[in-house]
């Protein structure tokens, strides 16, 4: 009788063991699934912000390119006898200084294309995640996430 109830013991002991460790690992699992949505935010916000500074740069751009045009019609109304040469605005050679640092025209200034622009052109050349990661010194668990957030 002694010999049955130890069985027992040992049987619900086991099963016990085997619960509390089915429990830890869900829990394990619910905690990787907080901290995958927080990455994600994470990444989504500096996507937002990346996407802002696009922006500026291209609103820059245009009024680089726009004063450009400008620059080349005074020389060109210069080269012709003109009654009025219109001055030249100094919030275009603002934006200029500002187009200029921001594309590395700046002397001592390197242009240098980053992590993520690096892992869309490898991909869109067809490469795969491991080739990418191994050519740019990276994990493929970040160049994976890289390529899902900028392919959506």
């Amino acid at each position: 009788m002694v010999s049955f109830l130890l069985i027992i013991s040992f049987l619900l002991h086991l099963i016990t063991l085997v619960a509390i460790f089915q429990l830890l690992k869900k829990g394990q699992q619910l905690e990787n699934t907080a901290n995958s949505a927080e990455l994600t935010a994470a990444l989504e916000r500096s996507l937002e912000e990346i996407k802002a500074e696009n922006d500026r740069l291209q609103a820059l751009m245009t009024n680089h390119k726009a004063s450009s045009v400008e620059q080349k019609n005074q020389k060109e109304e210069s080269q012709q006898p003109a009654e009025q040469v219109p001055a030249h605005q100094p919030e275009s050679e603002e934006a200029d200084a500002d187009v200029d640092r921001l594309l590395g025209d700046a002397p001592g200034y390197e242009l240098e294309a980053s992590l993520e622009s690096r892992v869309m052109q490898l991909h869109a050349k067809g490469l795969t995640i491991e080739e990418i990661a191994k050519e740019l010194d990276c994990g493929k668990t970040e160049a994976e996430l890289i390529i899902r957030l900028y392919d959506e």
